[in-house]
């Protein structure tokens, strides 16, 4: 329901992302790995009635579906530059992976495709999203829906921006409660980043947040049960001070402050930042709120 919640997108083109692993028994070597995982990519899309798949390999990825070569290189390389932006953010170390294997990214534009896919490979109806990135293999399966005519930069765009967010989700130990206004926002803001602070996507969030925290906007439109008009351009600007601006340095925390309890009780959003000594006695998250709307102003 990303695309269609978060980005406000029509009924055409339909993106799987899975993630694959699979281990032949006597394989020992990365080599064999991505071989079987290319040769497992190639079986499912036949299945779905694809004839002649295309599966291009990246350093962290095997793009596969129904599309040139080219567009599959493309896609790839937007995954990958929004990819290294994700992981310097989260600050992972060299060996740390969100997920076992490489990610293997199903692009299906065609509907009939996608939903014989679903049906044949994974076994799921082909609604909503399906995900388990601590499964043995793990997996994740998208639909992301589309105007017939949105470019190809845009589909590669909104793509890379769900990827990221699963990195945040899958950081450390991959159990906490990420809420999806944060797992989203973090992933449009650093797919945005990816492209440059100076292009013309991110360029105009940032100019709409500014607008939307001159009209008065708070803390309670980015979280609170009732949404504002312009709560997901705020939900983009709060992840971007917590993940990238002056509240970076406590994120881990407040990530921490997100795992389940002893009783798995699932924190709050609230607890995780009290947890991280964002909350104050006896003014709540004013200074919180004081500092991220100053710095999303640009002041």
């Amino acid at each position: 329901m990303l695309y269609r919640a978060l980005f406000g997108l029509g009924l055409c083109c339909t993106l799987v992302v899975g993630l694959s692993d699979p281990r032949p028994a006597d394989a020992q070597d990365k080599d064999a790995l991505v071989k079987g995982a290319k040769a497992a990519a190639v079986a499912n899309l036949k299945k779905a009635n694809i004839d002649k798949p295309t599966v291009v390999e990246t350093a962290n990825y095997l793009v596969a579906g129904a599309l040139p070569p080219e567009k599959a290189k493309a896609l790839g390389e937007a995954l990958e530059k929004t990819t290294a932006v994700a992981r310097k953010a989260l600050k992972f170390d060299d060996k740390e992976a969100p997920w076992k294997g490489k990610l293997t990214v199903y692009f299906v534009p065609d509907s009939a495709d996608f939903k014989a896919l679903m049906r044949r490979v994974f076994q799921v109806a082909p609604e909503g999203i399906h995900s388990d990135l601590r499964a043995d293999p793990p997996f994740l399966v998208d639909p992301a829906e589309a105007p017939a005519k949105t470019a190809d930069a845009e589909l590669y765009f909104n793509t890379a921006a769900r990827i990221a967010g699963e990195h945040l989700k899958g950081k450390g130990t991959g159990t906490q409660n990420v809420p999806d206004w944060l797992r989203d926002g973090f992933g449009r803001v650093t797919a945005m980043r990816a492209e440059g602070t100076t292009a013309r996507r991110y360029t105009a969030y940032r100019t709409q947040a500014r607008a939307a925290i001159a009209k008065g906007a708070k803390l309670e439109d980015v979280w609170g049960e009732s949404k504002s008009a312009a709560g997901e351009v705020l939900a983009q600007s709060l992840a971007e001070y917590l993940t990238y601006g002056p509240g970076a340095a406590k994120f881990p925390m407040i990530l921490g402050g997100l795992r389940p309890g002893e009783n798995n009780d699932a924190p709050t959003f609230q607890q995780a930042l009290e947890a991280a000594g964002l909350r104050e006695k006896d003014k709540g998250f004013a200074t919180l709120e004081a500092t991220w709307r100053k710095w999303a102003a640009g002041k």
